[in-house]
């Protein structure tokens, strides 16, 4: 018996998407969301910022003034990288596209992991080890949701990391 496919793998110098429709479907919904938050929260100052933390972590924890002035020097910098990325992603998609270059799986790895960051932001999802690990929500529609995204995630490094 043959076994399944992974979702993202790379063929000598390119690498495939192996996505469902309904997959990619949420996928560029979920580009849409994420753009319309980067859009209206340009500045760091809308209320969802809270939502893009993990997206623009703190570089100067222990000087706010030095951390303001490089949040307003790279915050805009940041949201357009994080754009082309999205219109990347969504030009794949849109052109249903299986097999992409390096630069299109950089795209695409950066926006899944954007989506995931905002998504564990909202869930309180957290990589400290100590923490109490959440039971009762693992259910959820949103925690399946951030299970697939981070699945995804993983396909995607491996196929990077495939020589």
């Amino acid at each position: 018996m043959a076994r399944p496919r992974p979702p993202v793998y790379r063929v000598k110098d390119r690498y495939r998407l192996h996505i469902g429709d309904d997959e990619l479907v949420l996928i560029r919904r979920l580009l849409d969301e994420l753009r319309e938050l980067l859009l209206s929260d340009a500045d760091g100052t809308a209320p969802t910022s809270a939502m893009l933390t993990r997206l623009f972590p703190v570089a100067h924890p222990d000087d706010p003034e030095l951390e303001d002035e490089y949040q307003r020097l790279m915050r805009v910098e940041l949201v357009a990288s994080k754009l082309k990325a999205i219109e990347a992603v969504e030009a794949v998609i849109d052109a249903s596209a299986t097999s992409i270059d390096e630069a299109q799986l950089t795209a695409f790895m950066q926006s899944i992991n954007s989506i995931r960051l905002v998504l564990g932001t909202l869930l309180d999802v957290t990589d400290d080890p100590d923490a109490e690990v959440v039971t009762e929500h693992d259910d959820t529609a949103e925690y399946q949701l951030y299970g697939y995204l981070s699945w995804l995630l993983e396909w995607t490094v491996r196929a990077f990391s495939d020589e």
